[in-house]
């Protein structure tokens, strides 16, 4: 029987159960990830507030080409604190003048000055909210 080259072959289960204990983990895995980038249907936004309103108002006071502006608001949502980005731009060039970001707790209204970077058209300022987390 030393001779026999048909000795027991080795068993197929052992393979399959070696290619599904590595198979089913690394689809799994690969579902997960497709699921938290969104390709899935999953939502990659972070926890908080689903809606809100805002509201801004800008006021530019300047000297020669020197300048501040008085930037006011108000915010209303779902979440206690909010973290507002308000940009201040020359209304007729459309050049940034200003950015402030506003940390809003336990109150919905922000207030702040911040120097005008630039020189001020005779257009005035336009202020929008770039960003609320």
């Amino acid at each position: 029987m030393a001779d026999d080259d048909h000795g027991s072959r080795p068993r197929p289960r052992r393979k399959t159960f070696l290619i599904f204990s590595l198979g089913v983990p690394g689809l799994l895995g690969l579902l997960a990830a497709l699921y938290s980038i969104g390709a899935l249907g999953g939502n990659t936004s972070s926890p908080g507030p689903k809606s809100y309103s805002t509201q801004v108002e800008c006021r530019v006071n300047t000297s020669g080409s020197q300048g501040t502006v008085t930037i006011s608001g108000t915010i209303r949502g779902d979440a206690k604190s909010y973290t507002v980005t308000v940009e201040v731009m020359d209304a007729a060039s459309h050049q940034r003048v200003g950015l402030q970001t506003f940390e809003v707790r336990g109150t919905n209204t922000f207030e702040g000055t911040t120097a005008a970077q630039a020189p001020i058209g005779s257009a005035g300022i336009e202020c929008k909210i770039t960003k609320v987390a």
